[in-house]
């Protein structure tokens, strides 16, 4: 599978970054986030690294997990809503057919067509 763009991955982070400090980290210190985190490197590595809380970093995290997630589901290799659980699945237990409301409504008529010759 081809990852996303990188200038879709930056975008995101940019934003949860901007979202997480106040917009007190500089578009430097996300491509940085992106190449320690590309490089294996652990979150409180990448804290250290950056000089930002751990809190930010986890933010980072998520937001780099959505836009993977987003990839791959536009790729077709994931679903968009998976199939529920066999115990969450609806059953419809509805009674009755289409003919029900057919007959239904002949009978009606027939009803008000004998009504009307009654009178």
């Amino acid at each position: 599978m081809p990852s996303p763009s990188p200038d879709n991955r930056f975008l995101s982070l940019r934003f949860a970054a901007q979202d997480a400090t106040d917009f007190a980290m500089s578009d430097d210190q996300v491509r940085r986030y992106m190449a320690l985190h590309d490089g294996g490197a652990g979150d409180d590595e990448i804290a250290a690294q950056l000089g930002v809380p751990s809190e930010v970093v986890a933010a980072l995290v998520k937001a780099d997990g959505a836009q993977a997630l987003a990839g791959r589901i536009a790729a077709g290799d994931e679903p968009m809503y998976p199939p529920p659980a066999p115990g969450d699945r609806v059953t419809d237990l509805r009674s009755g057919s289409a003919w029900v409301p057919i007959g239904s409504l002949v009978l009606v008529l027939v009803g008000v067509i004998a009504y009307a010759l009654a009178r």
